[in-house]
């Protein structure tokens, strides 16, 4: 994966990954919370990015890894959580003995690998018997929609069709349950987490549309597309603003955990 499109995009928006609003930190600390760590726990943050995952276990972790495929992610990670051991590592070829593990965690990373099947064989490989897999992938737990409108859902729907070339990327076509039961774990549930976060206005959001990976979509749009499109929701958001006095971004995401037997 590491000279995937998908890596070279996030590498160019790492500085400001998570930066605009707290969005994969708020999903983290709603992961944590749901996590039970054994005592001197080993942990491994996989695909770690900024490190939200491992911020929220820092403290809790006796050995605590992140790894990420981009390099500029990596290196930001090891600038701004120095207590974190980091690396820059591919996440279907982990370097770590088997075994080494008791809890690797995955905020919304699955759906996009290139090699998903590879990746989760490894995260068995590296855990431990009876260690825990835990990751994040957009959506709600049994596939219904979420109960809530956004600006930008539609707006970036519309939009698509204007994509030169198929820039950007789509999600895998993997199945996360299939994924789990080829690699041989147990124990699998899913659940819904949601999380809302306050919004200021409208260039806000904008700026929050380009850090992440509706980015990739954004960017490939012809300019005077993409201006407009930027106009819009910009507007659209400023609206609610002013109506409301607020705007509440909110998501939701299933939280998927299995065990290694």
């Amino acid at each position: 994966m590491t000279g995937s499109p998908v890596v070279a995009y996030f590498d160019t928006v790492a500085d400001s990954y998570d930066q605009v609003l707290p969005f994969f930190a708020s999903f983290a600390a709603a992961t944590v919370a749901a996590l039970t760590l054994p005592p001197g726990a080993r942990v491994l943050d996989l695909a770690a990015g900024r490190g939200a995952l491992s911020r929220e276990l820092a403290g809790r972790a006796g050995r605590l890894v992140a790894v990420d495929a981009a390099p500029r992610m990596a290196e930001l990670l090891a600038r701004d959580l120095p207590g974190v051991e980091t690396h820059r590592m591919d996440a279907a070829a982990l370097g770590f003995p088997d075994a080494t593990f008791d809890l690797v965690v995955a905020g919304f990373v699955v759906h996009i690998m290139a090699d998903p099947a590879a990746a989760v064989a490894e995260v068995s490989r590296v855990l431990r018997p009876g260690g825990q897999f835990a990751f994040t992938i957009p959506g709600r737990a049994d596939g219904s929609p979420d109960p809530w409108t956004d600006p930008a859902d539609d707006l970036l729907g519309e939009y698509r069709k204007y994509q030169a070339g198929g820039s950007g990327y789509r999600p895998n076509d993997a199945d996360e349950e299939e994924l789990l039961d080829q690699a041989g774990f147990t124990d699998v549930s899913w659940q819904t987490l949601e999380i809302a976060i306050g919004v200021p206005d409208g260039d806000t959001y904008w700026r929050f549309t380009r850090s992440h990976g509706a980015g990739a979509m954004v960017n490939g749009l012809p300019d005077d597309k993409r201006a407009e499109l930027r106009d819009r929701l910009v507007a659209a958001v400023d609206a609610v603003v002013d109506a409301d006095g607020d705007f509440t971004l909110r998501r939701s995401a299933t939280l998927a955990l299995a065990r290694r037997p």
